[in-house]
């Protein structure tokens, strides 16, 4: 659901800004054709600049993250969800704790509009095949460059735990 989340803001933040720096923005998610154009589509992304990694490759050879792939020997799923994750979805726009049907606030969930947005669009686009849970459970992050020349890398510690568009803007100016 979070790149669902990162998505809308994308859309919404990130692809005006960089079009005014004259950058221009790729996005790989790890799936399918069919799940990037569905990604794209659903969330209103432009389709020529979303690419579709099948085998997680692209995602190994820059050093993207699942603890399965033996990185930090942290056990299986163990950055899925912590508690960058809640410090991260609550420090956004409107981020404010999970209620259980406005009676109460569910402790250490948070929640914010684009997460709530993103809720009512997301579809389930996990890739298929050999190692699908291993490809699943891979973090993204956010790569920089200007040519070959790398200017800026973020790597998502955990779920939601996002670049921030200031510092990519300051790596392209």
């Amino acid at each position: 659901m979070a790149c669902w989340e990162f998505g809308l803001q994308l859309k919404r933040d990130w692809i005006p800004a960089l079009d005014n720096a004259g950058v221009k923005l790729l996005v790989v998610g790890i799936g399918s054709q069919d799940s990037a154009k569905t990604f794209s589509e659903e969330i209103g992304l432009p389709s020529d600049s979303i690419f579709a990694d099948e085998d997680a490759a692209a995602y190994l050879a820059v050093g993207m993250v699942n603890s399965n792939f033996q990185e930090d020997g942290r056990q299986r799923g163990m950055r899925m969800i912590t508690q960058k994750t809640s410090d991260a979805v609550r420090g956004r726009a409107n981020g404010r704790p999970l209620s259980f049907f406005g009676l109460f606030d569910i402790p250490f969930l948070f929640t914010n509009d684009d997460l709530e947005a993103a809720k009512v669009i997301y579809k389930p686009l996990m890739p298929d095949g050999e190692n699908s849970m291993d490809k699943t459970l891979v973090q993204g992050g956010v790569l920089v460059f200007h040519g070959e020349q790398q200017k800026f890398r973020h790597r998502d510690s955990s779920v939601a735990v996002h670049a921030e568009l200031k510092k990519v803007l300051a790596a392209v100016a």
